[in-house]
């Protein structure tokens, strides 16, 4: 993990690298030939409690050893204001997109900028708070792509996701503390609010 200055303050780097600490890729074999390349970087800085560190940006891209244009990229950027905050992108084409997307570009330029790169597509996965994390992406190499893996990866991706998907949980609960309590009162939990509530993070579930 390196450090650097990020907008929010100190920014910290978590990526695979090699002995010279350059970006490493993440090798992918079929049958045990290296046909790809995983991309994985995190980009973390503290939250607005200045309690835990928070992902405010992640990279993962799948690179074909046969050219250096990743094949697809799922990227979330905490800043985005534009396009989703998290979404794929496909570097791929097909001839009906391309048709639906050429003729979208002849009524609204603005828009559809690139009708023939499909690429420059932002597809939405959930936001901030329930977006994807890397073990789907593992687990769409393996199951969907073929990509060799080892005995008991399923167990290992599982048991990540969990993990990932618990603590979005608690920071989602955190962001919407109103509704959270409205849950726990219908099941029968006893739920006291403290003298000074919390304002909710709407804009969180505002973004796309």
């Amino acid at each position: 993990m390196t450090s650097t200055a990020g907008p929010g303050g100190e920014r910290y780097i978590v990526q695979p690298v090699d002995p010279h600490n350059n970006l490493q890729k993440i090798p992918l074999f079929v049958g045990g030939v290296e046909l790809a390349s995983l991309r994985v970087v995190f980009y973390l800085e503290m939250d607005s409690v200045e309690t835990w560190l928070k992902a405010v940006r992640t990279d993962f891209a799948v690179h074909s050893t046969l050219d250096r244009t990743p094949l697809l990229r799922l990227e979330y950027r905490a800043d985005m204001h534009s396009d989703p905050i998290a979404h794929w992108q496909i570097h791929a084409e097909r001839g009906s997109m391309s048709h639906l997307l050429a003729r979208a570009h002849h009524v609204r330029p603005d828009v559809v900028a690139k009708p023939h790169d499909m690429s420059s597509l932002h597809f939405p996965v959930g936001g901030e708070r329930f977006r994807p994390c890397l073990e789907d992406v593992l687990q769409f190499l393996v199951h969907e792509c073929g990509i060799d893996a080892q005995p008991n990866w399923l167990d290992a991706v599982e048991s990540g996701r969990v993990q990932w998907r618990r603590f979005q949980l608690r920071t989602a609960v955190r962001d919407a503390q109103a509704e959270a309590a409205a849950v726990l009162a219908q099941h029968g939990w006893t739920v006291t609010p403290p003298a000074e509530v919390r304002d909710e993070y709407t804009k969180i579930f505002t973004r796309w």
